[in-house]
């Protein structure tokens, strides 16, 4: 994900090309499709015609494709449409916007790919020394940037390192306490970066967890959710 004068970007791969897309120009491609026309389409999303030209010639540049047919007057009148590559983009697009929606309220970790184990279905990511190991559910290279997601209710937090079956465990220290939905919202300082975790009260009090506190926490590799970006 990259930050934009418009607004946070999404960097999508189709057909090995790399686009840039955000919320303006998926309203664009969308309004075309709806209305089929790149003036209302334009208006409806607030920008000049001429802008809007703009943001289609540049995707068309980055896919190397054309993502928009525009008939010219004549019989029928004239009109734009979207060609199945721009009807993919949208598709794409929605896909990761919803997948984003649903955790809106999770860990967010951007890293590279360093090394992809094949045959146990694992890619690793660093983060200074911690290695985050994550599920391989679909094509990565090395040298993918990605971003991980995962769910504060996902983390569990010990007060000892322990022989697990899980490999994703790193020491860090409390850093806040918040109480969220009846349960306790602690950030946890692990050095590269800071991760929310959620228990109960109940557990607070069991592990005796307060401010400045070293404890060790961890998550399954299938907990998380890998978006490239």
């Amino acid at each position: 994900m990259y930050n934009a004068l418009d607004g946070p970007q999404y960097r999508l791969k189709l057909d090995d090309k790399i686009i840039l897309l955000n919320d303006q120009k998926f309203e664009l491609l969308n309004y075309i499709d709806e209305y089929g026309s790149i003036t209302e389409a334009s208006k409806q999303v607030h920008i000049s015609y001429r802008r809007a030209l703009k943001y289609i010639g540049d995707l068309e540049n980055d896919f190397n494709n054309r993502i928009v047919s525009t008939k010219i007057g004549g019989k029928g009148g004239g009109g734009s449409k979207l060609t199945d590559q721009g009807k993919l983009i949208l598709k794409e697009y929605i896909k990761v916007n919803s997948i984003l929606k649903m955790h809106a309220d999770v860990n967010e970790i951007e890293g590279t790919i360093s090394d992809i184990d094949v045959k146990n279905r694992i890619a690793n990511i660093y983060l200074n020394d911690n290695k985050i190991i994550l599920p391989l559910r679909e094509n990565f290279d090395v040298g993918d940037k990605v971003l991980v997601l995962i769910r504060p209710e996902d983390i569990f937090i010990k007060l000892k390192a322990q022989d697990s079956s899980v490999k994703n465990i790193f020491k860090g220290k409390i850093i806040s306490m918040n109480l969220q939905n009846q349960r306790v919202r602690l950030t946890v300082d692990i050095g590269a970066i800071n991760l929310f975790v959620e228990v109960t009260d109940y557990l607070k009090e069991q592990l005796n967890l307060n401010l400045g506190k070293a404890v060790y926490i961890g998550f399954k590799a299938a907990a998380l959710t890998v978006i490239k970006i």
